[in-house]
């Protein structure tokens, strides 16, 4: 970690980002005490877990943390029963109290009746939901997810992302996940801070990352983008963001594409820039269109992935971009298309 500082509102679910190596889950350990920290403090509930100044470190096992890793870490000597037990159980927790937290939980991610089984006998879906139920049953004041959703299949995923937010919904629970996967990320977090090499790249919501990256990282990390080169043409500083309007390079050249600057783009007149704009957001016109904001292309290759095509459409001899177009209407490889850029979607960013 490089000077992060990050704080986690009380029932929230809060996302660390960003691709391998990146510091994600060093971070994720040194909130669970599995790391010392260098430098710096950690601070749960008001109360300091970690501190270099102060040379205080509280073990693992007195932060009251819940914790699912990517591997589960089931005991596959145990049974269902047994395994949501153990935490109670060094606790010391009586006996009655064990049953009556284990069928609770049970009941809330639908393990019910399943008390007995051998964890060994249990699918890849319901060991996810019982690594959930073993680090709930004992309310910890914040849970850790280590890629938890790792390990199953595409279909499993989505659905386990669902039970997920419901039963964080459900319980108020405060949640630090970690996650690689951008899909993951985006649907589950109330907020998400993206990462890179160590680095805290940008905080917020995930639709305003999304559709507002304050870096050049935070737009192609999330999502798909397209980018094409070009030079600043015109620009309007008294409009917020300002107007650009850029003239393409290469094939392109002669056209020209109107967008936003970027947050804190610094862009003069004559200098290179990049035009960069979602896939859904361009559009496909029915008609020939001489509106400025347009580009002419042709479909190189598509391809049907279920709810959507995703074409590959070539502007010319140096430029290709994704596009996805809707399973409503036919498409055939060659075909020429109008794409229209509406300049309220693009964003312009020094090259």
């Amino acid at each position: 970690m490089d000077g992060a500082t990050l704080e986690v509102r009380r029932g929230e679910v809060f996302t660390l980002l960003g691709p391998s190596g990146c510091g994600k889950t060093t971070t994720l350990r040194l909130v669970a005490g599995l790391e010392r920290p260098d430098a710096g403090e950690i601070t749960l509930r008001g109360r300091v877990v970690a501190s270099v100044p102060r040379r205080v470190f509280l073990a693992p096992n007195r932060r009251n943390l819940g914790m699912v890793f990517q591997s589960y870490a089931i005991w596959p000597h145990m049974t269902v029963f047994e395994n949501i037990a153990y935490p109670l159980r060094i606790r010391g927790v009586r006996r009655g109290v064990i049953r009556d937290k284990v069928e609770r939980v049970l009941g809330l991610v639908g393990l019910e009746g399943l008390e007995a089984r051998a964890a060994t006998l249990l699918s890849g879906g319901q060991m996810q939901r019982l690594a959930l139920c073993r680090s709930l049953v004992y309310e910890p004041d914040l849970l850790l997810l280590d890629e938890p959703f790792s390990n199953l299949d595409a279909k499993l995923r989505e659905q386990m992302r669902v039970e997920l937010k419901l039963l964080q919904r459900r319980l108020g629970i405060t949640v630090l996940f970690v996650t690689h996967d951008q899909i993951e990320a985006l649907s589950l977090s109330d907020r998400i801070a993206v990462m890179q090499r160590g680095r805290v790249e940008q905080v917020g919501p995930p639709r305003s990352l999304y559709e507002q990256p304050a870096s050049a990282f935070v737009r192609d990390f999330l999502g798909q983008t397209v980018i094409l080169p070009g030079r600043v043409a015109k620009l309007m500083p008294g409009d917020d963001p300002p107007s650009v309007t850029v003239e393409l390079d290469g094939a392109l050249a002669g056209c020209t594409l109107a967008g936003r600057a970027a947050p804190g783009a610094v862009l003069a007149p004559g200098a290179g820039a990049h035009l960069a704009i979602r896939p859904e957001d361009i559009a496909v016109m029915d008609h020939p269109c001489r509106d400025s904001h347009a580009l002419t292309g042709v479909v190189e290759a598509l391809l049907f992935v279920g709810d959507r095509y995703e074409a590959r459409v070539s502007l010319g001899d140096e430029h290709s971009i994704l596009l996805l177009l809707s399973r409503a209407r036919e498409w055939r490889e060659g075909q020429r298309l109008q794409l229209a850029f509406p300049p309220e979607t693009v964003s312009v960013w020094p090259s």
